[in-house]
């Protein structure tokens, strides 16, 4: 038997407006990897050379990862708006509807 679900479109909107602070604090982070990853070969031999590439190479990947998951957690808050601002506008055009049958009866 399935059951009701009870939704509060403002704490879903609460919800969204984290989930953009997140994104941004997200990319942020992504843009610091790039920071972090600039190595500075501590030798002047060939393994430092190549750790240090190894290294930046590796930030690289990680910052794009970080991006992607900054640009997803945008596109979820966005959407988690999008279903609040539904449900806000269903509920209005219910009340809406219920008053105007209420009102016939009278």
């Amino acid at each position: 038997m399935p059951g009701l679900i009870a939704v509060l479109p403002e704490g879903v909107l609460a919800a969204a407006a984290t989930t953009g602070a997140l994104s941004a604090q997200t990319a942020g982070h992504a843009a610091e990897v790039l920071g972090v990853g600039a190595v500075v070969p501590p030798g002047a031999e060939e393994i430092s050379a190549a750790n240090a590439a190894r290294i930046t190479a590796h930030a690289g990947q990680v910052s794009g990862v970080l991006a992607a998951a900054g640009v997803i957690k945008g596109l979820y808050g966005v959407s988690a708006g999008l279903s609040a601002a539904t449900y806000l506008i269903g509920d209005a055009i219910n009340d809406v509807a219920l008053v105007g049958s209420v009102a016939g009866l009278i």
